[in-house]
């Protein structure tokens, strides 16, 4: 008996893998279609035959809910944004016109997208100045001070007496519910 050589167990080993491994794959390939072929035409109810039909019509029920909700939520989107945009130009318009005729000189309307807390903000500044400017109006010492202090700079420059000029401006910045306390000693002015 002669015993393999190493260089022919080698190639015995290869061939026979070599031989195997295309059968396998050809094996492999009809398996293949024929199950195709087989589960072409279970297709149809294997759902049912698993017990998976319900679940199978829920699932469609619910992913076809959802899709159209994607689809509407766009399109409802875009209505409510495009909405709110014009409610924001109709109201920045009229606030406009009327920042022009109130006289709210610190508020703007620019053509800013509001919210209505931004829109309450500004309409608040501007209640604050009309009301500013209502009690200004009516506020005697405020409408006299520019006159009093005009009256004020003619005493102090008409060239008078120390004694003279000093009373008067302390009769006059008393109008204006201003103390002028100038010590009499130091004017030299007459005691009461």
């Amino acid at each position: 008996m002669k015993p393999i050589r190493k260089d022919e167990l080698e190639f015995w080993n290869n061939f026979t893998g070599d031989e195997f491994y295309e059968k396998r794959r050809a094996v492999d390939t009809e398996i293949s279609q024929e199950a195709q072929a087989i589960a072409d035409k279970k297709k149809s109810t294997f759902a049912k035959e698993c017990g998976l039909d319900k679940e199978l019509k829920n699932l469609d029920k619910h992913h076809k809910a959802y899709v159209d909700f994607m689809d509407n939520k766009s399109l409802t989107e875009q209505k409510l944004k495009m909405a709110w945009e014009n409610a924001s130009d109709i109201f920045c318009d009229k606030a406009k016109r009327l920042a022009k005729v109130r006289d709210w000189n610190d508020v703007y309307f620019d053509n800013e997208k509001l919210s209505l807390e931004k829109a309450n903000r500004k309409l608040g500044e501007a209640c604050y100045q009309e009301a500013k400017s209502h009690v200004r109006k009516n506020h005697k010492i405020h409408n006299s001070l520019d006159n009093i202090q005009k009256r004020c700079k003619m005493i102090i420059h008409t060239g008078a007496h120390i004694n003279d000029v000093v009373s008067s401006l302390k009769k006059e910045m008393s109008k204006a519910e201003i103390n002028l306390e100038v010590p009499n000693n130091l004017l030299a002015l007459p005691t009461k």
